[in-house]
């Protein structure tokens, strides 16, 4: 197949193109030009601005069967998206995230925001509120778009070489001794892996499903025990501090619960890894490095 990954150099996108390049796909990238991707010859490549909409529909020059839309975050980057795409694709797969439900529970379903309800206002960048933007980016979507789209609800990811650092940041506090602070270590969370994150992408480009799901490990976390895998493989202890501040400040931390609901996912026999199962290895990796 034709294949176009929008933001496909880094993290899961690299995974994820090559998984393509594995099943023998056709497969274009098209981001900034600001980061290598390794693959060399391998693939195609468009530099581009998707923010500047005229040069982005000088870019696309050809059609695709499906493009895969990571580097998507609001209203105005996906109604751009839509005009130019419209009667050029197949399939589009955008990955929205966990941050676009507006209520935080253990048992988010994908019925709890349903863009076709949502009120849009004001229009927010992902700097000013990155879940109001996603949101409004599944609402353009819809709006826009004459293709089928799927909209992949995503909780944070997890990896070893994840650009953010964030799993990193708690690898390395707990090692060194450097106090986090966290609201309710009770609280749980779910989780996704890079290679997961990938692998969903890639067998719903090749499902025939459209609409919004969301994809997680199927078990959630509570920080406490994912704070003890690091203390485990660290051997050592956390150090909590007792006052919040942007330095100590966890990324990972929530007041209650924020977990996905995955039935969907799993009813369309898409399986994923258990947390426990993929994270003591990236904390090994991590370790090793520091």
């Amino acid at each position: 197949m034709k294949i176009l990954v929008l933001g496909g150099s880094q993290f899961f996108g690299r995974k994820l193109v090559k998984l393509l390049l594995d099943n023998n796909d056709d497969v274009t990238i098209l981001n900034r030009g600001n980061h290598a991707d390794g693959f060399g010859e391998k693939i195609k490549r468009i530099i581009c601005d998707r923010n500047n909409k005229i040069a982005l529909e000088d870019a696309i020059n050809a059609d695709y069967d499906i493009v895969f839309d990571l580097s998507c975050f609001d209203f105005d980057q996906a109604k751009h998206a839509c005009e130019v795409f419209n009667g050029r694709v197949k399939k589009y797969l955008f990955t929205s995230s966990i941050s676009a439900y507006i209520d935080r529970n253990d048992n988010l379903s994908e019925h709890q925001f349903n863009p076709l309800d949502f009120e849009l206002t004001n229009k927010v960048s992902r700097k000013e509120h990155y879940g109001e933007a996603k949101r409004q980016a599944e609402i353009s979507f819809i709006k826009f778009a004459t293709f089928p789209v799927t909209s992949i609800r995503l909780p944070v990811i997890l990896d070893a070489d994840d650009y953010s650092q964030r799993l990193q940041r708690h690898v390395n506090s707990i090692k060194n001794g450097l106090p986090l602070y966290f609201d309710n270590l009770q609280g749980k969370i779910s989780f996704i892996s890079a290679d997961d994150a990938a692998k969903t992408l890639f067998e719903l480009g090749i499902n025939n499903f459209s609409g919004t799901i969301n994809a997680a490990s199927a078990r959630p976390i509570t920080l406490q025990r994912f704070i003890e895998i690091i203390e485990k493989i660290t051997d050592s202890k956390i150090i909590l501090a007792k006052q919040k501040s942007d330095n100590n400040l966890s990324p990972y931390n929530n007041i209650g619960d924020w977990c996905l609901n995955c039935s969907k996912l799993q009813s369309l026999g898409i399986k994923l890894q258990e947390i426990e199962d993929y994270l003591p290895e990236m904390v090994k990796s991590i370790h090793v490095t520091l």
